[in-house]
């Protein structure tokens, strides 16, 4: 293989944490390429000040393409409640006001300010949305984009110990949380799994004709 076609099996993850980048290079190891975090490269994460999955995704894919000259995969993802109006959406990470905090803090302050805002409300309907992009190039006019969800249900207090975020108050279709659930198991019913099982295919077919990729 040259230098040329072996770059060209690389693709860079808009991201840093190391456990989605686990995660990714699993799913893509069947296509025979690399993935590669974009921490590598000494990128700063990209801004994300738009107000919906798909453009937050792009955004970061653009800036992790453009830096490093590579393909691009980026994700953006959220939880999604109904009686919230679709909050705490793009600002899950960040929902609650805190500066400065640990993740344990945050998302302690986040799982608390959802429950204050949900009150006793009847109808707590919640899903975990996943958007993945993959660009050939920043300047790519024809992004890959696939999407899941998880429907479940919010909690009335935290349960399990598992997992991080929202999931000890995400309530499946079984009873049991997501926190409930182990690694493994999250992993294959999550959200972002399921955007990758939609956007391998897509890889394939469509990239898989193009010479550039």
């Amino acid at each position: 293989m040259t230098g040329q076609a072996a770059s060209a099996r690389q693709i860079v993850l808009a991201s840093g944490n190391p456990g989605k980048l686990a995660e990714l290079s699993v799913l893509l190891s069947p296509l025979g390429w690399q993935v590669r975090a974009q921490s590598e490269f000494h990128l700063e994460e990209a801004d994300e000040p738009h107000p919906t999955f798909i453009e937050n995704a792009l955004a970061k894919a653009r800036h992790a393409s453009f830096h490093t000259g590579l393909p691009a995969l980026a994700d953006d993802s959220g939880l999604c409640v109904d009686a919230l109006g679709g909050l705490p959406g793009v600002r899950s990470a960040r929902f609650a006001p805190l500066s400065g905090a640990s993740r344990p803090q945050q998302d302690a302050a986040n799982n608390a300010l959802l429950l204050q805002q949900l009150g006793d409300a009847s109808s707590r309907a919640a899903r975990f949305v996943s958007v993945i992009v993959a660009l050939r190039h920043a300047a790519d006019p024809e992004p890959l984009i696939a999407q899941g969800e998880l429907i479940g249900q919010i909690g009335r207090a935290p349960l399990g110990q598992g997992g991080f975020g929202y999931d000890p108050l995400f309530v499946l279709s079984d009873g049991r949380t997501l926190a409930q659930c182990d690694a493994q198991e999250k992993n294959r019913i999550s959200h972002r799994a399921q955007a990758m099982r939609r956007l391998l295919p897509l890889l394939q077919d469509v990239w898989g004709r193009s010479a550039a990729v």
